[in-house]
């Protein structure tokens, strides 16, 4: 070899050094999230933002891990609270098939905590519980950050709390913009534009003083520099006759959206949200599926630009179960805000909102199957691309994966499963497996009244 080829061929191999040490063995960079300090690019990464831990807070925040697999996995729990404050961390075992429920409060005791979760070992999705008083809500944690994260069913009426958590676990400061779409346009206060989140810090945005008196807020949240993860909570205080906390992870703009749950009646009533960011006037068809022989004619209309307006869910019949399809011409963004208030029993009366759902997914994992061991729980499954499909029902706890149901899912309307009659215990994950993309959601009631998605994957 010449002894210009043996200097190339050593610069080639100092260059591939310095590239594997940059990134990890999956090809992520390895400041996408600082956990343990060291290559966290291998580890299934989840990072929750919503959620205190401090004494009398205003959403008591509990991680949630469900392990869907059949070996151990294990998860280091990071908290941070600040750029001058050390994280704190600890680890938690997950048995195969088995969910564990951490108090953010038993690690670190902080207003603003922000909470990342890596796992390692059998497949563990990752979800969380905020509780104010008796009022509940659970939600998946984000998988990642992204530059733009939609909201639709946000309010800021008198007796409503509006909170947009923002979570930035990296090593860079991020800066972030935040407007509102109302019914009457777009309002982007001063106070919410060029927002600094510091590095390993989670800041709270308290909406509702920023955006005032407005019945419909879509709120956006846009990074212009940096990464960062944005959830939402919604609280109300029976002002408007509804009552409870809900938390939404938001999502992106779509043409198409799919809610698998949907109640009017009795105390029980459905606020449908389209939320349209751009300039232009978007055409949307809404299609309701009811539970009953019954039907209901598709709605068509128009949702001008920088608008948001609800869709009225009364023409369905009273207390008649049903499913909701919708398609536009552009993108938008949907949510369905869910409340029970009297003459509901007390301890049904809550809130849930649900964004929709834009793609669907073979496989679903819910954590955990069961709120708590008094709650009323369901899953509500659609199909995705309007053909029926074969799904089954895999309890994870065990030695082994077994199923416990097996259902068809119609083209169109959608299939409701009672998990009381299907697993009995709290600390219970199941997985739904169908042979085509469907929609999985779960609504619980008794406490109050809690929806969240499946994880998908």
């Amino acid at each position: 070899m010449s002894v210009a080829r043996r200097a190339a061929f050593v610069a080639g191999v100092v260059i591939a050094l310095i590239i594997a040490a940059t990134f990890t063995t999956t090809g992520a960079p390895r400041d996408r999230a600082v956990g343990t300090g060291t290559d966290v690019g291998t580890a299934s990464t989840w990072y929750c933002a919503e959620g205190t831990s401090n004494p009398n807070g205003r959403a008591d925040e509990v991680i949630v891990l469900g392990n869907v697999g059949t070996t151990k996995s294990n998860a280091l729990v990071t908290v941070f609270s600040g750029s001058d404050a050390a994280p704190v961390r600890r680890s938690v075992a997950v048995a195969a098939g088995a969910v564990a429920r951490v108090k953010v409060s038993d690690i670190v005791a902080v207003a603003e905590p922000g909470v990342l979760v890596e796992v390692r070992g059998g497949p563990t999705v990752v979800e969380h519980q905020i509780q104010r008083g008796t009022d509940q809500a659970l939600g998946p944690c984000a998988r990642e950050p992204v530059p733009r994260v939609s909201f639709a069913g946000g309010s800021t009426m008198k007796g409503a709390e509006l909170w947009l958590a923002l979570f930035n676990p990296f090593p860079d400061d991020a800066i972030v913009d935040v407007r509102g779409v109302t019914g009457d346009g777009v309002r982007a206060p001063g106070a919410l534009q060029g927002v600094v989140v510091p590095r390993f810090s989670r800041l709270s945005v308290p909406v509702h003083e920023a955006i005032p008196r407005a019945d419909l807020v879509a709120v956006e949240m846009t990074v212009r520099r940096g990464r960062a993860i944005a959830e939402q909570s919604l609280a109300l205080d029976a002002t408007d006759g509804r009552q409870g906390l809900a938390l939404s992870e938001g999502g992106v703009a779509s043409r198409r959206w799919a809610f698998p749950i949907g109640l009017t009646g009795s105390g029980h009533q459905e606020r449908l949200v389209l939320a349209n960011r751009s300039n232009r006037d978007v055409r949307v068809t809404v299609r309701f599926a009811l539970d009953a022989a019954a039907a209901v004619e598709p709605e068509s209309l128009i949702l001008p630009g920088t608008t948001a307006l609800a869709v009225d869910t009364k023409r369905v019949p009273p207390d008649v179960g049903f499913s909701v399809s919708i398609r536009a011409d552009r993108p938008i963004v949907a949510e369905m805000v869910g409340a029970n208030g009297a003459p509901q029993p007390a301890d049904v009366r809550g809130l849930a909102a649900d964004l929709g759902f834009s793609v669907g997914a073979r496989r679903w994992a819910v954590v955990p199957a069961r709120l708590d061991a008094g709650s009323t729980d369901s899953l509500a499954i659609v199909s995705m691309d309007g053909r029926p499909h074969r799904v089954q029902v895999v309890r994870s706890d065990g030695p082994r994966p077994r199923v416990v149901a097996r259902i068809n899912v119609p083209a169109t309307g959608r299939q409701l499963v009672d998990l009381a009659k299907l697993v009995s215990g709290v600390n219970v994950a199941v997985t739904v497996r169908a042979n085509g993309p469907v929609a999985v959601e779960r609504e619980s009631t008794r406490p109050g009244l809690t929806r969240s998605r499946a994880i998908p994957g």
